[in-house]
């Protein structure tokens, strides 16, 4: 037996490790919840077995000896008289096979084979406490309110899934700290037991996934839309709808148009209980599963039928109206009609899939193939090959502006279409390339930002250039073209969506709408190309720098966790 200096040691070093993983993890943009939860909880195993005192951990494993070999049958005979089986959750089986744990086939479980410390399974060795069984009673069982996006890490702590309830319930393996936060108990409910019709219908909006705040609901009996959680910001009405009145027997209506469940309403002057939130809110997110499913199955379909399309096209030789009017040269991987007035732009991931279609009429106007996927899908100039030989990944919002760039700077860069899609693209080609430095060449909407409260190119922009450790650099244009005339009054929100601003108002915010992204700065400015090279230069050099200082930064870390294991071991 090895001294219990050596043993400590050994656990000091486990900890450090599972430490370090965990941050790892935890950092990692990508990390599902499953694994997150297992970084956890082999973290918490680790300390454990560290923390407990020789006698305690003599005494544990004393005990679980005494109880395997009093379950044995006698007559087996062998080495499985001598096992201690271990109780091992399901995320944490790669940490015990690690430490030298053993499957046992026909038992079903993982065991300590001989010549391994025990002593270092602490945490996993049955504590003799009786199991909780699972109740055969539907009644008894415990429910939980679980989002939809959070079924992966509700089911990696144990819990079950109710096919006839629709619910997930606490299964009898379940980790019952994990799943704290999801029982109904942990929900607030600021209800009193009988409770006014208004009340009571924002809680039945509530539990179908609507957003109830400002004046919501309004029971006039007239049709109003509610935003939906989980709802994306576009500045119009909201994914929810619901109609209610107060006269004779207050009743109602409402839909979650997001997730597609509906419900009438009559007021019965009580809260519904727990189960029956909860059971509303998992049929809800299986309404949403199926759609998204069968929403899944029309993208491929049409991403079939887009690419049997393009076969038909012509890939544009000679600009197009568009191309001339944005004063951009043909590259290789557009397309046009027979007239070549049309500019087809294909959409792909980052495994280089074709997804959708982006149309462009000769007056400029946009649209995509309709029933086609667009989100973290993109246009790469000159082709996925072109950008992979690319020294800096440069991403702009529309195919104008990063044809610009590219003619600018002479290697291929990528549309995303719009500010809101910059993000999802950015992260999918930082995985894609993480080698590659990122410049995010963002829209500054100046206008918007005047007349409707938000600038959405650069709060985008932004994002997505924090989101991969990137660069954001916006356009700069000469005096006058993008300001704000100082003697107007300024514009606010609710002036311009009343209409009540001024004809020079108006035309200061339309002349600031033509000066917001780098095509702008290289057609309409007089900065012209020359501007854009000498803008957009220095933040690239900025985005190497800052790539380089990143992955050492790792490197180093990296290092610092390498002989910290070293001196520990």
């Amino acid at each position: 037996m090895r001294s219990r200096q050596s043993q400590q040691e050994e656990l000091e070093k486990a900890v450090a490790l599972t430490r370090a993983e965990e941050k790892r993890v935890k950092n990692d943009p990508n990390s599902t919840p499953e694994k997150k939860i297992a970084a956890k909880e082999a973290r918490k195993t680790a300390e454990f077995q560290a923390t407990m005192n020789d006698e305690q951990l003599q005494r544990h494993v004393e005990e679980a000896e005494k109880r395997q070999q009093d379950k044995q049958t006698t007559g087996q005979g062998g080495d499985k008289e001598k096992r201690i089986y271990l109780s091992v959750p399901f995320v944490q089986k790669d940490e015990a096979k690690a430490l030298g744990a053993r499957w046992d086939r026909n038992e079903k479980a993982w065991y300590i084979p001989p010549g391994v410390d025990p002593s270092v399974f602490a945490a996993w060795i049955d504590t003799g406490e009786p199991q909780v069984p699972e109740p055969k009673e539907k009644g008894k069982r415990e429910y939980l309110a679980v989002p939809f996006g959070e079924r992966h890490a509700v089911k990696a702590a144990g819990a079950l899934w109710d096919k006839e309830a629709k619910s997930w319930y606490i299964g009898p393996k379940a980790d019952l700290d994990l799943l704290k936060r999801w029982r109904p108990e942990g929900i607030p409910n600021l209800q009193s037991p009988a409770m006014a019709p208004k009340e009571e219908f924002s809680e039945l909006l509530r539990s179908i996934g609507c957003v109830v705040s400002g004046e919501h609901p309004i029971m006039d009996g007239k049709k109003h839309r509610i935003s939906v959680v989980g709802e994306k910001f576009s500045g119009k009405a909201g994914a929810g709808f619901y109609v209610a009145h107060l006269d004779g027997h207050p009743a109602g209506y409402a839909k979650n148009n997001k997730t597609g469940i509906e419900t009438k309403w009559k007021a019965k002057g009580y809260t519904l209980d727990e189960e029956q939130k909860v059971q509303m809110q998992n049929i809800a997110a299986e309404k949403l599963q199926a759609r998204e499913l069968e929403q899944e199955r029309i993208y491929e379909q049409t991403a079939v039928r887009l690419n049997k399309e393009l076969f038909a096209r012509l890939p544009v030789v000679e600009p197009t109206p568009y191309m001339k009017a944005k004063g951009v040269v043909p590259q290789k991987g557009v397309y046009t009609d027979g007239e070549g007035q049309e500019t087809i732009i294909p959409a792909i991931d980052a495994k280089g899939k074709q997804w959708t279609v982006q149309y462009v009429h000769p007056d400029g106007t946009k649209r995509f193939a309709k029933d086609s996927r667009k989100e973290g899908c993109f246009h790469a100039i000159g082709g996925l090959d072109a950008l992979a030989k690319a020294p800096v990944l440069v991403i702009g919002e529309g195919y104008a502006t990063a044809s610009s760039l590219s003619q600018a700077l002479g290697y291929s860069t990528v549309a995303a279409f719009d500010s809101g899609n910059v993000p999802s693209v950015a992260k999918d080609l930082h995985e894609k390339f993480p080698d590659k430095p990122i410049l995010i060449a963002g829209d500054d909407d100046r206008h918007l930002e005047m007349s409707l409260g938000y600038n959405p190119g650069r709060k985008h922009a932004e994002e997505a250039a924090k989101a991969v450790g990137g660069v954001v650099v916006f356009p700069i244009f000469a005096p006058s073209e993008q300001t704000y005339p100082p003697e107007l009054d300024r514009v606010t929100p609710e002036q311009y969506r009343n209409k009540t601003i001024s004809d020079q108002q108006s035309a200061a915010l339309e002349r600031m709408k033509q000066f917001t992204d780098f095509n702008d700065l290289a057609e309409k400015s007089s900065l012209g190309e020359e501007g854009v090279m000498r803008q957009v230069s220095p933040a690239i050099d900025k985005a190497i720098e800052k790539h380089k200082e990143l992955s050492l930064k790792n490197q180093q870390e990296l290092d610092n966790q390498q002989r910290r294991s070293i001196k520990i071991g």
